[in-house]
């Protein structure tokens, strides 16, 4: 595969001093720098939890280059004294594996504000100096109207959460809520407490409902103090989704955030609200971003096999669910479709042992007590089943309630009780659970969706959703305006996420699947909402990409038809004709005119 110029990972910095504080600083700095330089579009920087896979860990050119797929790496390293930090930075070419930069900068440890946003500026003007042009803003790290003081307090605090277990997590919130108490206008604390329990609820460290009941005053807070954050943003994307039922809303606030920063957790849950509309294929393409810029990230592989799931694909499954928990062996999703899995692709006493086997969280989550039943309805062993589905229905009063009615829901489902399934649904609409969303693409409620109760519920709760109208998506007036509207700005945003237009063979089908709309509609699409037939509209970005390529100095041996295959023509008098329509003036007059 090749790995793209313009791609970066950031490896955490070394705490050369023996102080323990310095260490949170050194996270931190790598965070800021890693968060600086994903605003800038035209990069693609590995994400934290990639990135953070690699602390403490002797690597070389070669394998970040296999593990990461980037053509660039920085490692770095700090030292500080009461009066002097000594910060050393380094910047690694992958593809020819050598060292192209490296500085020492001696800066007082008061100006860290300053220190973070000099170095990330350093950094993209050196990367932009080796791979090509790049747009730089004049500042990249925000300063802070805290004390220094205090935003090192800040530092430790996520430094703890970030580990991810309760104990740590816990000791974290402790450290923020000082934070807040002694600055109460800085909005960090609040985003990272509401992250501490929204992680903790997921993870099934804490019960689901108390963790959110915990973390939504905080997000409240951050939201009035910081409101158009890319953070601010994501988070607004998921309240719109999980607890308003507002798609719409909820797919703005998200590609608000992506506009700011393409970070991995922002193309995951653009794929999440994909997948609670059924929009698998679209879904697999954003999750695939998500995978890129973060593939040490276990929540991204158990993403990819629980897609796989939904798609009835479950021997392609497993694996992604496996190597999720090998990454992050607390995560508590992938067992519980590990063993459906295995259940639905007939290997039913095999999903029997393996439900029977876990231990841990997944005890507590009800992981096991639930698929151990799911299997003995598959088995037709009524009296174990009937013994599970009582049990479960013990946990309808309590914190496990949503768990509970998942597995109550699927089990009758599996059992054929239609009308209880629905019963149970009506339950978990009335309570608004957000378990709801998340049974409209399952295959095992797939025979449900002609059932008129059924989806009667998925479309009070999700009102747009295609899959449950009367064949809205292939009604004669194609598509209306507002649809045009919102159809143009995905697919702009496709366009400049994946790059589809270097494709030489990418066809009106092809952008078709992206959108998971027909092809004779994205044709429509493209003439209502662009003025353009599929050629014009593809080229045009070629047009763009050739006219930035052509001028760069790494380029300048290249024919220009190279550079014009490099940009994904095809064809020398295709080129030369969409060129010229398009500019007014030859290839030739324009590399002549800008050299």
């Amino acid at each position: 595969m090749a790995i793209p110029r313009k791609s970066i990972a950031v490896l955490p910095f070394v705490n050369m001093s023996s102080d323990i504080e310095n260490e949170y600083f050194c996270d931190g700095l790598t965070e800021e720098i890693i968060n600086a330089l994903a605003k800038i579009k035209q990069l693609s920087v590995t994400s934290r939890t990639s990135s953070f896979y690699f602390k403490n860990k002797s690597v070389t050119a070669s394998e970040i280059r296999e593990k990461l797929e980037v053509a660039t790496f920085i490692e770095g390293s700090v030292r500080t004294s009461k009066k002097k930090m000594r910060i050393t930075v380094q910047m690694i070419d992958t593809v020819d594996d050598f060292h192209f930069w490296s500085e020492t900068f001696d800066r007082n440890p008061d100006n860290i504000f300053e220190i973070q946003d000099e170095i990330s500026l350093f950094i993209a003007e050196k990367l932009r100096e080796h791979v090509g042009h790049i747009e730089i803003e004049d500042k990249l790290v925000a300063p802070i109207d805290v004390p220094v003081a205090i935003y090192r307090e800040y530092l430790k605090g996520r430094y703890y959460i970030m580990k991810l277990d309760y104990k740590n997590s816990i000791k974290g919130i402790n450290i923020l809520k000082d934070v807040i108490h002694k600055s109460p206008n800085f909005p960090n604390p609040y985003l990272d407490i509401n992250l501490a329990y929204i992680n903790m609820g997921t993870m099934g460290l804490l019960p689901a409902f108390e963790a959110y009941e915990k973390a939504q005053p905080y997000l409240s807070k951050a939201l009035v103090l910081d409101p158009n954050s890319s953070r601010s943003q994501l988070n607004l994307a998921l309240i719109e989704c999980w607890q308003n039922w507002n798609l719409k809303k909820a797919y703005e606030h998200a590609h608000k955030a992506l506009e700011m920063q393409q970070a991995d957790d922002i193309y995951l849950t653009i794929s999440n609200f994909l997948t609670v509309e059924g929009k698998l294929d679209a879904a697999h393409n954003y999750l695939e971003k998500a995978l890129q810029l973060d593939p040490y990230a276990a929540i991204n592989h158990h993403y990819k096999g629980f897609l796989y799931y939904l798609k009835e694909e479950y021997t392609t499954a497993i694996p992604f669910l496996k190597k999720a928990l090998e990454l992050d062996p607390k995560l508590p999703f992938p067992p519980i479709y590990i063993g459906i899995c295995l259940l639905l692709s007939g290997k039913s006493n095999e999903a029997l042992t393996y439900f029977g086997s876990l231990k841990g969280v997944s005890v507590k989550d009800l992981t096991k007590l639930g698929g151990e039943t799911m299997c003995y309805a598959y088995l037709n062993e009524t009296e174990k089943c009937n013994d599970g589905l009582k049990e479960l229905e013990t946990y309808l009063s309590t914190a496990l309630v949503d768990k509970a009615l998942t597995f109550l829901i699927l089990v009758n489902a599996l059992l054929g009780n239609d009308e209880k399934v629905v019963d149970l649904i009506t339950q978990a609409y009335n309570n608004h659970l957000p378990l709801i969303l998340v049974l409209n693409p399952s295959p095992i409620l797939k025979p449900l969706k002609t059932y008129k109760g059924f989806k009667d519920i998925m479309l009070k709760a999700i009102p747009d959703n295609d899959n449950y109208k009367q064949k809205k998506k292939y009604k004669q007036a194609l598509l209306n305006k507002d649809e045009i509207e919102k159809y143009t700005k995905e697919l702009e945003q496709i366009m400049m996420d994946y790059k589809l237009y270097l494709n030489p063979d990418l066809s009106l089908k092809d952008l078709a699947s992206y959108l998971e709309l027909p092809t004779n509609y994205v044709s429509q699409l493209l003439n209502l909402g662009f003025q353009k037939n599929f050629s014009e509209y593809v080229n045009t970005f070629r047009v763009k990409e050739f006219k930035e390529r052509v001028l760069l100095k790494e380029n300048k041996g290249l024919t220009i038809m190279a550079v014009a295959y490099d940009s994904g023509f095809n064809s020398k008098t295709v080129f030369n004709t969409f060129f010229k329509k398009i500019e007014g003036i030859t290839p030739n007059t324009y590399l002549k005119s800008n050299s």
